[in-house]
Formats: C-alpha cells, structure tokens, sequence
C-alpha cells in the first residue's frame, strides 16, 4: 500500500469517527489545563527553571470523543542553553469505543518513564533530548482493544504530505495487572529510521520500574528508571541512561533522591547525580516542582 494509499484511509476513517461523534444527542464540551513548573538548583550553581502548558478542548457524547490537545513546554539553564516555546503536541483527537485518531502533531510515548517514573527534570530532560520522548507529525489510527497503531508521519513538526516520509507500526498494552509494553516502529524508502521498546513493571502498588530503549540516527539509548513510595508523601526514586553512538564514547548519567509531596500540587526534590563517559562530574540539586489541572 502506497503512503497517499495509507493516509486516505486514514483521512475517511477519522471522518467517520468525527461525523460519529459530532452525531450523538447529548454533547459536552469541556475546556481545560494542566500545568507543570519545576525548579532546581545543584552545587555546580546550575538552575533549571521550565514549565509545561497542557490545554485542551473536548467534545463529548454518547458514543465518541472528539477534542484538541497540547502540549507546549520552555525551560532556561543558567549558566546553560535556553529554549523558545517548543510543541510535544498539538493533535485534533476522535475517538469512540473502538478506535481513536490522532491528526497533528503528538507525543505517542504512553509508558514514559517520566510519566510513571518521575525523578528529576533534568534527568527526565535529558532522556527526552536523546530521542526517548517520540514525537510524530501526521495521523495515527490506533485499535483501542487490541493497542495496535498505524500512521503516516514525519520525524519533524511539518504537517506536509512532502514531509510525511515514514509509516509509523505500534503496539501498546497492558500484559496482566504488573506488566505493561510498547513497540514502535518507523521505516521510510531508506528501511528503519527509528524504533522504540518500553515496558513497565508494577510488582507492587508502591513499586514502580520502566524501562525504554531508542534508536535513531546511528545511536541509541537506554533507559532505566524506578520509583518506590515509602509512605503516604514520601518516594524514592532511581534512574540510569546511557547513549551509544557511532564512533563516539558512551555517555550517561545516574541519579537518586527523594520526592516529598507537599500537597495542593508541590513537590520537592533531592537528589544526586553522576555524570558517566567523557565529564565525570557529581552534582547534588534540590528542586521544587508544581502540577495542577484545571477543567
């Protein structure tokens, strides 16, 4: 099947769904936010100052979903590299009992270790910057029971039919009540252009693990994170990754601390970390980090 072949199936079935939902009797339209801000300072006199908008905007009926979703983030290192507004997603949704359609741009990576595994931002951010966090443009077609996906992408923000080189396969599930997975892959005319593995392990209500693992252009990371609640607002958390790339030497970082839930939203955060490969380096930060919904 050509990708224009793909992306017209995918185009009638999203419409489908759309006119399925937009036809129910009783609507609803819900408007809301998250929010998350975080900051951290460690002894090398670093700071991380970032925040992550979530708006939304959701039509609902009897028999479907339909909404608009973001995701639009900035963080500033001082001393250190500073950010615009950058989009992890931005996606027109519709969805019913037995498929959902994703048309925009969207952050597909459903087990993240930082969405089950939180540790510190710049850890979390780091593993993003090497290519753990998956976000495509294009539309992705995905069987709710079985979590199987199909979609035509592009590896950059250009929502051009030029641009959307790259059929998107994957799967996403639940294994039982401990385990959880999800594969990804993207090939373009070239053959692989990136692959994703990711499973995570609840062996007990307070213990939580994830691990990932991602290819792309000739290198690839691996991640490794866990968390255990100690008590009601207390958590300890563990993370490793290393990337691998042609030619170059292994480079990674550790790290381990402690969250302490506040309440009404704050957290605060210790932790130490080690720099592995070429910068040797051990830091220690403390960081207080804020999430909140509204609707």
């Amino acid at each position: 099947m050509t990708h224009n072949k793909i992306i017209r199936l995918l185009a009638i079935t999203g419409t489908l769904l759309t006119a399925t939902a937009k036809a129910q009797a009783a609507e609803q339209i819900s408007p809301g936010l998250g929010v998350f801000a975080a900051t951290e300072q460690d002894t090398t006199s670093k700071n991380y100052i970032g925040v992550n908008i979530q708006p939304d905007l959701i039509w609902e009926a009897n028999n479907g979903k339909m909404g608009y979703y973001g995701a639009f983030y900035r963080e500033e290192n001082n001393p250190g590299d500073d950010s615009d507004w950058a989009t992890s997603a931005s996606k027109i949704q519709a969805e019913n009992d037995e498929w959902t359609l994703e048309i925009g741009r969207s952050n597909t990576r459903k087990y993240a270790g930082h969405l089950c595994t939180p540790t510190t931002c710049s850890f979390d951010n780091r593993g993003a910057g090497k290519g753990t966090t998956r976000n495509y443009t294009g539309a992705i077609l995905t069987h709710r029971r079985t979590g199987l996906s199909l979609g035509q992408v592009a590896s950059d923000a250009n929502l051009t039919l030029s641009h959307l080189d790259q059929t998107l396969l994957g799967l996403a599930r639940e294994l039982g009540t401990d385990w959880a997975i999800q594969l990804q892959v993207a090939v373009d005319k070239e053959g692989l252009a990136r692959a994703g593995v990711t499973l995570r392990w609840q062996p007990t209500k307070a213990t939580t693990v994830v691990t990932e693992g991602f290819h792309k252009a000739h290198e690839t990371t691996a991640l490794l994170t866990a968390n255990h609640k100690l008590a009601e607002r207390l958590s300890l958390f563990g993370g490793a990754q290393m990337t691998w790339a042609d030619e170059e030497p292994a480079q990674g970082l550790v790290t381990a601390g402690v969250n302490y839930d506040l309440g009404r939203g704050f957290s605060a955060v210790v932790a130490a970390q080690q720099e592995i490969g070429t910068d040797e380096q051990t830091t220690a930060l403390a960081g207080l980090k804020y999430s909140g919904n509204f609707r």
